[in-house]
């Protein structure tokens, strides 16, 4: 008897990632949304000398900050992914690095970690953001970008896996260290549209991508999950994937 198809878990680097990522990317208003939020930081800020990538990956939102800034520094451990940044982005410092052990030799106006903190061990949660607020020039900001707790996402996550995401606990941390930075997590609402089953599950397996997963779930659950959760009354699938943005600000 054959094993039952499972849910594949696939490295960030692999080709099956790049085209489940894309299949996100086409089904939602994630990303609109989000660069909405980042734009409007952007153009808010009192300087924009330098701005930083941290957990950069190939490129993309680092491809956004160079015309935003005079210079810009991108962040990324990944040996196969730093080759793809290098080309994309050949006139930005690439550091390969691990954002705990980067040393960016100027302080930055801005600095962004988008969705890099699903890889980064709990543990490391406090090192990390402490390691970036230490990056901030006076008056810079520093945007930290994850999945909201209570998102469909994120409840078929800790359903299938166990486990949340929750910037709620960084912003805690961070206030509790003083008066020296101002923060707050803002929601910027999302969701994604699938217009059958196989292409809601593709997106749901990338979902289930951000955590590891040491026994992967049926698919046939899976599917059963979706249907049952996410199908709506004309046919097509919507769930919700809002976004978190924990917004640190560095005192004048």
């Amino acid at each position: 008897m054959s094993e039952p198809r499972r849910v594949r878990s696939f490295a960030s680097n692999s080709p099956e990632y790049h085209r489940a990522f894309q299949a996100f990317l086409d089904h939602t208003d994630q990303k609109n949304k989000a660069m909405a939020w980042l734009n409007r930081e952007v153009d808010s800020l009192p300087s924009r000398s330098v701005g930083i990538d941290a957990g950069a990956g190939s490129g993309t939102l680092t491809r956004w900050l160079v015309p935003q800034f005079e210079s810009v520094v991108a962040i990324e451990p990944n040996p196969s992914l730093v080759a793809e940044l290098r080309g994309a982005c050949p006139g930005v410092l690439v550091i390969p690095d691990v954002i705990t052990a980067a040393s960016p030799s100027s302080r930055a106006d801005f600095v962004l970690c988008s969705h890099v903190f699903y890889y980064i061990p709990r543990a490391q949660w406090d090192p990390t953001l402490r390691t970036m607020k230490n990056w901030l020039a006076p008056g810079g900001v520093l945007a930290v970008a994850l999945q909201n707790p209570a998102t469909d996402c994120m409840r078929m996550v800790d359903h299938f896996i166990g486990g949340r995401f929750d910037l709620d606990e960084l912003r805690r941390a961070t206030e509790a260290e003083g008066d020296q930075y101002e923060t707050r997590v803002e929601t910027v609402p999302a969701q994604i549209q699938a217009p059958s089953l196989d292409v809601a599950c593709e997106i749901c397996e990338f979902v289930l991508n951000s955590l590891p997963m040491p026994s992967p779930p049926a698919w046939d659950d899976l599917a059963d999950y979706v249907e049952e959760r996410f199908k709506q009354p004309d046919g097509r699938y919507r769930w919700s994937c809002d976004q978190d943005f924990l917004k640190v600000t560095r005192a004048s």
